[in-house]
């Protein structure tokens, strides 16, 4: 089958991996020149002009939107919906599904335990961009079909991983690790690779899963593990010791009007200071798919970032 990717980070490009190596042809529609794996086809383009990638959804299986944009509320209210908009029109159009990544912030704090079938309750900035982007899917007549994945791990991880930039990165390079919020309470981590294969899950069975034309699922995820234990765990299969310190609140409020993105963590607080755990969902309850064990998703990544 074909299928057609929007994006090629630290998703994007484990989708496109899993596709080839599953033997399907895949198009990556990126901003960047740079191209993707030889055996991928790359178009050149923001997703925002139509006429440049469009004709690459025909006869295509599903389109799965991974865009990233800056971690900064302002650009992803400009930014994503108007993109999103483009994509699902397109899907629309030759009759096929789109499946999104989608994160916890949506949900507000019923994000300290989140079930599937919540309904969107933002309190941040970045969560009100998230829950206007899922209800303009509910209300599209493409077929839609977004899974909620928590804070993402795994070998592809890069700059939009708190746990690489703040605790695994830093262990790695043999520096203390940051702690952002209560260091014991639990959170929930999804695996990129596990994100994947719910997506392509997701893509197979549209029809069973979104019969009314949308749905919100859970990614399988692993038991929750709080911040001292991923750097301790982290530690642990470097053989090093785990160099931790906690990011005083103060610190990222001072930093607010100077770093977007530091500003936006500040906001999101509620999801470090509190628990932030993903409850299974149709997905895992139902037996169709299951997590990664936890060791297995961290030594991936370690052993990524520690190369």
């Amino acid at each position: 089958m074909h299928y057609l990717i929007i994006g090629a980070g630290q998703i994007g490009t484990q989708l496109a991996g899993d596709l080839v190596r599953a033997g399907h042809d895949v198009t990556v529609v990126r901003r960047s020149t740079t191209a993707s794996a030889t055996s991928i086809r790359t178009i050149a383009a923001d997703v925002i002009d139509v006429a440049a990638w469009a004709p690459a959804a025909e006869g295509a299986a599903a389109i799965f939107h991974c865009m990233h944009a800056p971690y900064d509320s302002r650009v992803w209210a400009r930014d994503l919906p108007p993109r999103e908009q483009a994509v699902m029109d397109v899907a629309v159009r030759y009759s096929i599904p789109v499946i999104f990544p989608e994160s916890m912030y949506a949900f507000g704090t019923h994000a300290h335990d989140l079930h599937e079938g919540a309904p969107p309750a933002p309190i941040s900035p970045l969560g009100e961009v998230r829950a206007d982007l899922l209800r303009a899917r509910a209300a599209h007549p493409a077929a839609t079909l977004s899974v909620v994945g928590s804070d993402l791990i795994g070998p592809s991880a890069g700059a939009g991983s708190v746990a690489a930039l703040t605790v695994v990165g830093p262990l790695a390079a043999g520096r203390r690790a940051w702690l952002l919020g209560a260091p014991d309470a639990p959170h929930s981590w999804t695996s990129i690779p596990d994100l994947s294969r719910a997506m392509i899950h997701c893509a197979l069975h549209a029809d069973r899963l979104a019969p009314a034309g949308d749905a919100v699922l859970h990614c399988p995820t692993a038991a929750p593990r709080s911040l001292r234990e991923l750097a301790e765990d982290t530690a642990q299969i470097l053989c090093r010791p785990a160099r931790t310190a906690t990011v005083p609140r103060a610190a990222l409020r001072l930093a607010r009007p100077f770093h977007p993105m530091l500003r936006e963590l500040d906001r999101q607080q509620y999801l470090w200071r509190e628990p932030c755990v993903l409850q299974p969902g149709r997905l895992m309850l139902e037996g169709e798919l299951s997590p990664t064990p936890w060791e297995d998703a961290l030594r991936a990544m370690v052993a990524r970032v520690d190369a």
